[in-house]
């Protein structure tokens, strides 16, 4: 039987050319618990492989076999999918198991997007619908602590509450809410109170590992006593919102470890020391609650000796982003830990604006496949809010789609139909605006311009602040952005043509703000110059009067899917370029 469309596509499926006689009728809304199904014969199957089902569909009769409650809600699920393509359900037999037993997604709600609970709840039937079965929140300071509202007051926060609910919400759908907090390095946005400044390493500024020097404080101290007590107090108000006993203490990019604080420390006996030394005492609080603990890898490469020093209570999250990424190199030394490891890919939207999807397929297959080479035990897929969160809710969907169908089945997925099924899930069956969405992610390539893990437009546009990108960055030319341009408005006149909707005014505004994006960066290639502020009077006053109003839609369509905290950060960052222009960029804070 031909035109059968199942996501993930399972891995053993044998088609019959006839279709059964039973009407069934599945509950619309699929849970964990969903009620037995009239029609259907189910078998608790303990010879089955975890999250494993069997489905074999006769003329006459189904029959359901399953191993654990995430193996029927699956089969389920697919079942759904075959009532929504066929009035009689074909006949067959289904066999179908993970290749990742541990399939998630790491969402950043600290850079500086939260969203609203409803529409983190619909990410969630989403994900869940794909086969996602962990969902991290990652976060710096967007749980309302209450001994700290002077750090998120004004970021959106997710109270107690918000997190019982959403953890209850998980659990109906059959994902684990794992309790992320960041305890080292990324804690800016506590650091820059003086209320905090004692727990920090350094408060003057460091330089970076690629040598950019960043003007405030980063990281914790981790000698002594005081970090250690700080984060047992977040632990101790945080930990009990979540029914997972895993948590996720982060640990990566610990950029000003040794600048100052811990700088004899670490000159005597090596970063690495300093590093598991620290490690070691935050584990001794994650166990004493019972917590199973996850530290990103990224450090560890850095100082190989430490590796054979881990604590056997952790698992490593492995991260890498780029199509060229070493991931067989790395998750080789993971594995010689003998430690649990897993994969962390991207879906390559941060510092980008609309994304980046030609690397985010590549960067996602091979990260599976290098991950099943070396026994990894999970597969993740991170939607980071770098520069300000920028990219508008749709632009991750395609990566979510084509990610969790890898971490469900590697070699079954790696062709998988991305614009169909964004069409499907997401776009009501339209596949001309799902094929403008991933059309307007690869738009930077026609510039020609190298600019390291991200695109250039986002930098350009959302990190003027800094400019460390932006003056990284190679290739720049008239002609790249021309480039880019026509085959910008090429896109617009197609996205005008779109029927009036929220779906449809957030691509327009993602192809009128890279439309803005090329028009600065021509004028800055003209005129010989990096700086926007450097561009003569009339350009700038032309390019400021077309900023405006993008500026003035970014918040209408940030505040129908996310909570008002975070977007004066966010927004901010297209202020200082609009001041830029103006010439008057102290005047914003």
């Amino acid at each position: 039987m031909k035109n059968i469309k199942l996501i993930p596509i399972p891995k053993n499926a044998d088609w019959l050319d006839c279709f059964c006689h039973l009407d069934i009728t599945l509950p619309t809304d699929l849970t964990i618990n969903s009620a037995s199904v009239e029609g259907i014969t189910e078998h608790n199957s303990h010879h089955l492989a975890p999250q494993a089902f069997e489905l074999v569909i006769d003329m006459q009769a189904i029959t359901l076999s399953y191993s654990d409650k995430l193996g029927r809600l699956y089969a389920l699920n697919l079942l759904q999918q075959l009532q929504q393509q066929f009035k009689k359900l074909p006949c067959g037999r289904i066999e179908d198991n993970p290749d990742y037993l541990n399939r998630g997604i790491i969402l950043d709600i600290s850079r500086d997007k939260v969203p609203k609970r409803e529409t983190l709840f619909s990410l969630i039937d989403l994900w869940s619908g794909l086969r996602i079965n962990k969902l991290q929140l990652y976060t710096e300071h967007t749980f309302a602590y209450s001994l700290h509202p002077t750090v998120w007051e004004n970021s959106g926060a997710y109270s107690a509450e918000d997190i019982r609910q959403i953890d209850a919400y998980c659990i109906n759908k059959g994902i684990e809410l794992v309790i992320n907090q960041a305890t080292f390095g990324h804690m800016e946005r506590w650091l820059k109170h003086d209320d905090y400044k004692y727990l920090a390493e350094q408060t003057t500024g460091f330089s970076d590992q690629r040598g950019d020097f960043r003007p405030f404080s980063f990281g914790l101290n981790p000698l002594g006593d005081n970090s250690r007590d700080f984060i047992k107090g977040l632990l101790d108000e945080l930990v009990p919102n979540f029914s997972s006993k895993t948590i996720n203490i982060n640990f990566d990019e610990t950029m000003d470890l040794g600048v100052d604080a811990s700088r004899i420390a670490c000159e005597t006996v090596g970063k690495g020391e300093v590093y598991v030394n620290y490690l070691n005492k935050l584990l001794t609080l994650t166990e004493n609650k019972g917590l199973h603990t996850q530290i990103f890898s990224d450090m560890l490469f850095h100082y190989p000796d430490i590796l054979h020093k881990l604590p056997n209570n952790l698992t490593l999250l492995n991260w890498g982003y780029e199509a060229d990424h070493p991931f067989d190199k790395e998750h080789q030394q993971l594995q010689k830990t003998g430690l649990p490891f897993e994969v962390v890919v991207s879906t390559c939207c941060f510092a980008s604006i609309t994304g980046r999807w030609k690397n985010c397929k590549e960067q996602m297959l091979n990260g599976a496949r290098s991950g099943l080479k070396f026994a990894a035990t999970g597969y993740h897929i991170s939607e980071w809010g770098d520069m300000g969160h920028a990219q508008q809710s749709a632009m991750p969907i395609a990566a979510y789609i084509y990610g969790a169908a890898l971490a469900w089945g590697t070699e079954d997925n790696k062709d998988l139909d991305v614009t169909d099924w964004l069409a499907e899930l997401y776009y009501q069956g339209d596949r001309q605006i799902a094929s403008l969405n991933l059309a307007l992610q690869d738009v930077y390539l026609e510039s020609g311009i190298d600019c390291p893990n991200c695109a250039f437009f986002g930098p350009l546009l959302f990190d003027q602040t800094s400019a460390r990108h932006i003056n990284r960055s190679t290739g720049l030319s008239e002609a790249g952005f021309e480039k880019a341009l026509q085959t910008l408005n090429g896109y617009l006149l197609e996205i005008n043509t779109l029927a009036d909707s929220f779906l449809q005014k957030q691509l327009l505004w993602s192809a009128q703000i890279l439309k803005h994006a090329c028009l600065l960066g021509t004028e800055l290639v003209k005129q010989n110059t990096l700086k926007a502020e450097c561009l003569d009077k009339n350009t700038r006053h032309k390019l400021a009067k077309n900023l405006l109003p993008l500026i003035s839609e970014y918040q209408r369509l940030w505040r129908i899917d996310n909570r008002e905290g975070g977007l004066s950060d966010s927004v901010q960052r297209l202020q200082y370029l609009q001041a830029l222009y103006a010439n008057i960029p102290e005047n914003i804070n």
